[in-house]
């Protein structure tokens, strides 16, 4: 949720902090471009430690980071501790993913990532509204300060209920070089193309995401506070689809399964940048499609992602691929805030279609790249 609030809160924080739109494509990749900066450095190590003690160190400083954005009353101050909780975020969800992987066989393991990545869509369906009211209400910091006490409260849970995450420490024989490993990537075909495909289809999907908040408000006819409907109902969506989209890549196939969403969320994707003004219910569908295809063909992808890597190199490999995922999340909000331009006092935003065109382009392109990729049953 730290990490998608920023985006609805787009259009509010361009008027009150006086920024452009490459400004603010600029602050959502701070966060991003750091993510993916300490991901790449913790891949070197992360595999040497307890998975458990790992994710709380990172998601102590998180949770700090993100208490810090709530304090802040400048674009500047809020560039630097976004810069901050970046450097901290960019190894959670790496780290989740990779105890998930290690948790669950392949043969039921998209099944999992789907229940597990559902958090995303409960961020969506539950967070984010109960966080636009609170910025809409009392401020834009508001959001931070609330998510940033929860955050807390939650390393305190997880510290409780989280067994120990080391089966991959008490494999017997030498230890994995995290050093070695890296550098003997680019040999290895599967794992090579399965970076590539992380990130194309991520440069895709964020090249759209920073901007569809104001073009609903500036363009399609929204209200500010309408803004919640879109993730409320998209998460709602998500939350149901996800674990049935997990369950039916695990019965037909992932690759699949995986084809199947990735050519059908073209649709919304070229239809939201083009939307006209509509009824909200109307735009609703679109923006809740979208969140269903393409949060739904990552379920199926990212098992496939996980099961190029042994179990002993996974954290490196996962650290890396979120790396990589974060970095390009970042030049692609940047490329958008280039491609699309919205005039000093003008209600207007121009160029948002070329994002859509872009986007549809790199999808396409990830599809081929993940029909070379080889997934691996545990221990092949």
């Amino acid at each position: 949720m730290d990490f998608m609030i920023i985006m609805p809160l787009g259009e509010m924080l361009m008027e009150e902090l006086m920024i452009n739109s490459q400004q603010f494509s600029f602050l959502v990749a701070s966060y991003t471009l750091t993510a993916g900066i300490t991901g790449l450095i913790s891949a070197f190590f992360v595999d040497n430690y307890d998975r458990k003690k790992y994710f709380l160190f990172a998601y102590s400083g998180f949770a700090i980071g993100t208490i810090m954005c709530g304090l802040v009353h400048s674009y500047e101050g809020l560039v630097a501790t976004r810069i901050l909780t970046g450097a901290f975020g960019g190894v959670i969800s790496s780290t989740v993913i990779a105890i998930v992987s290690d948790a669950i066989a392949y043969e039921r393991r998209a099944w999992g990532l789907g229940i597990v990545m559902s958090a995303f869509s409960m961020a969506s369906a539950l967070g984010l509204p109960v966080g636009l009211y609170f910025a809409f209400t009392y401020g834009w910091n508001w959001p931070f300060l609330a998510l940033g006490g929860v955050s807390i409260l939650n390393a305190i849970a997880v510290y409780f209920t989280l067994p120990p995450v080391r089966k991959h420490l008490d494999v017997a024989g030498p230890k994995p070089d995290a050093w070695l490993f890296i550098k003997n990537i680019p040999k290895n075909r599967n794992q090579w193309m399965a970076l590539t495909y992380t990130m194309l289809l991520m440069f895709g999907h964020f090249a759209v995401i920073p901007f569809i908040t104001p073009y609903l408000v500036e363009n399609v006819g929204f209200e500010r506070n309408q803004i919640t409907l879109v993730y409320l109902v998209g998460g709602i969506a998500t939350i149901i689809t996800n674990p049935r989209i997990g369950r039916w890549a695990d019965k037909v196939g992932k690759h699949k399964v995986f084809y199947i969403l990735a050519f059908a969320s073209l649709v919304p994707i070229l239809t939201l940048t083009n939307l006209p003004v509509v009824p909200v219910w109307a735009a609703l569908i679109v923006t809740g499609t979208f969140f269903v295809l393409g949060g739904g063909r990552m379920v199926p992808s990212t098992a496939i992602v996980s099961s190029v890597i042994k179990p002993q190199n996974r954290g490196s490999f996962m650290s890396l691929n979120s790396s990589v995922q974060n970095m390009t999340a970042g030049i692609a909000s940047m490329v958008a805030g280039v491609l699309v331009t919205i005039p000093e006092g003008g209600h207007h935003v121009f160029g948002f279609w070329k994002v859509g065109a872009l986007g549809a382009i790199f999808t396409v392109i990830a599809i081929w790249q993940m029909s070379r990729i080889a997934a691996m049953e545990e221990g092949a």
